[in-house]
């Protein structure tokens, strides 16, 4: 184990690095990933406000300061001369002690020649020309920065004018007494009474109309109430007639046990007990059939044809095991009926798939024999026949939704919107 190597890879990625980078191109016109992405990380960075005397921009800012503050330059000039006259009268003290009186008057001579000349130099030097100063030219930011001209319109003077014709005038002169105020009075309040009695035989004609209107509403809603009523009891009658007729069924279908069905594994037997039918659906076939979730006796049966070659109209029939002989509720429609679902919370919407590929909704509490809601050729409806419908939950909004699967290979989400 001890001398097992172990490989360890270095790299000088940076793992704070960002990843998939896209950035658009205004060429190309589309977002293009960038392929490399700088992997250096600064820990710390300091702008310093340091700089050389000697670099060009160290020149350029003590020229500035200078010519603003209006001083002397010459303590950016070179310090030659001094340094030469140190040096020189380092030599000649040298030569003072070991040199005779006679050198040195000469080493003073040549001093004096050499300090005169170097003044000359430096007088030279400070007589120069100061470089002119240069203004930095503002660059114009060639992505943001735009050069347009435009050129406004002189809108042409216009000038209009109408003449009126001027009204005509009248001289009007009269005298106004208290008798004549009177009789103006007396003249109006006439020609009120006059139109009054013109509109009386009106008023009582439409009276009458509306009298006879409401007896004829009145009439019809006390019928339709009546009616209501009747057909209400008459229901109860043909329920409890049914009941009695077929008591014997009904006592099968909630007690009947078949003994020998504890010599049976897994068998049973089928015992039938009632016998839907309506004389309208004799050239029909059953294409579907649903249980109320709500009304356990109340069940909705489809019908359609599977003769693909011949379809005609569909029925939507209701039926209750209180009452057999007839159905409860009988709805007709253009094309056969293939699927239908009851809804789970509002067990009186029922979902019906037709053949020519259309879904709808009837209510059962409206009393009408055409669906609430149903499909069209706009809405997208289905090419091919329906299978299948299903209620789902309630969507976001509170929108009743449901689902529908055809042979056309689609799965549609339909929402009912008031």
């Amino acid at each position: 184990e001890l001398k097992e190597e172990f490989t360890r890879m270095l790299t000088a990625n940076n793992p704070h690095a960002p990843r998939n980078i896209v950035r658009y191109s205004f060429k190309e016109g589309v977002y293009k990933p960038v392929s490399y992405v700088d992997q250096m990380a600064i820990h710390l960075s300091l702008n310093g406000n340091m700089i050389l005397k000697d670099s060009d921009e160290g020149r350029r800012q003590s020229i500035r300061l200078s010519t603003e503050a209006g001083g002397n330059l010459s303590f950016l000039l070179p310090e030659k001369a001094p340094v030469e006259t140190s040096a020189v009268a380092s030599e000649e003290a040298e030569v003072k002690d070991e040199e005779s009186t006679e050198d040195t008057q000469t080493a003073g001579e040549e001093e004096a020649e050499e300090s005169g000349a170097a003044e000359v130099s430096e007088a030279a030097e400070v007589k120069e020309p100061y470089p002119p100063r240069v203004k930095d030219q503002k660059l114009a930011n060639q992505f943001n920065f735009i050069e347009r001209a435009s050129r406004t319109l002189n809108n042409p003077m216009r000038e209009r004018a109408c003449q009126s014709e001027p009204t005509p005038c009248k001289n009007f002169s009269a005298t106004a007494n208290q008798w004549e105020i009177y009789d103006a009075y007396v003249e109006e309040l006439q020609k009120i009474e006059r139109s009054k009695e013109k509109e009386k035989p009106k008023a009582q004609v439409a009276k009458k109309e509306e009298k006879k209107k409401g007896r004829k509403l009145t009439s019809l809603e006390s019928q339709g109430d009546d009616i209501a009523k009747i057909t209400k009891a008459a229901k109860i009658m043909e329920r409890m007639v049914n009941q009695n007729t077929f008591d014997d069924i009904a006592e099968d279908f909630k007690y009947f046990e078949d003994a020998s069905d504890e010599y049976r594994d897994q068998q049973g037997t089928l015992l039938p007990l009632w016998k839907f039918q309506y004389d309208k659906t004799k050239r029909l076939a059953v294409t579907a059939i649903s249980w109320n979730p709500k009304y356990k006796d109340l069940f909705a049966v489809g019908y359609g044809s599977y003769d693909f070659m011949k379809q005609g109209q569909g029925m939507l029939l209701l039926y209750t095991m209180k009452n057999p002989s007839f159905p409860e509720y009988v709805f007709s429609s253009e094309s056969g009926i293939m699927c239908l679902d009851f809804h789970n919370d509002h067990p009186y919407l029922v979902a019906v798939g037709f053949y020519d590929g259309n879904v709808a909704i009837y209510n059962l509490k409206k009393a009408t024999s055409q669906p609430s809601y149903k499909s069209s050729a706009n809405s997208g409806k289905h090419t091919e026949p329906v299978w299948q419908v299903k209620w789902q939950k309630d969507d976001m909004d509170n929108n009743l939704n449901f689902f529908s699967v055809s042979s056309d290979g689609r799965i549609v989400s339909w929402t009912l919107v008031k």
